[in-house]
């Protein structure tokens, strides 16, 4: 017997992956997606008669918009969204990142987590004496020996020498070299790249709530928004966007398919 399925109970969506037009090989991939939506929309041009009543339309075409959020922060669409690539730090690729730290005072002495970074001998500029509620005191500047006014930096011990009388908590602001770290860069002049998105969603049959399917979205000319809202709380989510174009060289213009299998249960 053919299958053939006709009602398609959503469970979730699954997954969402980005693959390379040229090349095929995956770009990103998000697997927390929730709200996820699908808009169509399509233009007609109007036949009107001398008093402008419409006697006839001819379609003229369709435009499909994906818009969802995952639910946690990605790295990797983040950076698809910026039209950069994301930089991983390693031993012979660091990244300079900056750092903030609230250092005690022991002995007129104060040392950090991290061999500062920068030009020899003013690695860090400022370092400033921190009050009972955690806010900025006295600004301090960097010299080459500690005075009443002054701190000085050993950068490669990491060691700074706080001015005479400093006691308490200092709070120091500074970049260091870090070979375990990710940056995601965001250029006026970068813009996402399209590529090919498939989508994976989990539903059942209405007559077999026991069997599971899989249907795939595939929409073969993405390409991701710049335009988000990124609220940095807990449940914010990581909201995104895809305009879906037609391939010009596809006899067929298609914007997406939707394919679903009787396959395996077992995933």
């Amino acid at each position: 017997m053919a299958f053939n399925l006709n009602n398609f109970v959503i469970d979730r969506v699954r997954r969402g992956t980005m693959f390379s037009p040229s090349t095929g090989e995956v770009l990103w991939s998000i697997t927390q997606i929730k709200d996820a939506s699908l808009s169509m929309t399509s233009e007609s041009a109007d036949v009107t008669d001398a008093i402008g009543s419409v006697i006839m339309k001819f379609d003229r075409s369709k435009n499909a918009e994906f818009s969802a959020s995952n639910a946690l922060f990605d790295t990797s669409l983040a950076a698809a969204q910026f039209g950069s690539e994301k930089k991983v730090a390693g031993a012979d690729s660091k990244i300079v990142v900056p750092a903030y730290e609230k250092v005690t005072v022991e002995n007129g002495k104060a040392l950090l987590s991290h061999v500062p970074a920068g030009t020899a001998g003013s690695e860090i500029k400022y370092i400033y004496a921190l009050n009972g509620d955690s806010t900025l005191g006295t600004r301090y500047g960097v010299e080459a020996t500690a005075s009443a006014t002054a701190f000085a930096l050993d950068a490669e011990t990491k060691t700074i020498t706080v001015p005479t009388g400093v006691t308490g908590d200092i709070a120091v602001f500074y970049e260091y070299e870090a070979e375990e770290a990710v940056m995601l860069e965001n250029n006026a002049e970068d813009f996402p790249k399209a590529g090919k998105f498939v989508m994976e969603v989990v539903g059942k049959d209405t007559c077999n709530t026991d069997k599971v399917y899989y249907a795939y979205v595939v929409f073969p000319n993405a390409k991701l928004k710049p335009d988000m809202d990124l609220s940095f709380t807990t449940d914010g989510g990581h909201p995104f966007s895809m305009t879906m174009m037609q391939n010009y060289c596809d006899p067929d213009k298609r914007l997406f398919n939707i394919y679903i299998a009787n396959g395996s249960d077992e995933r």
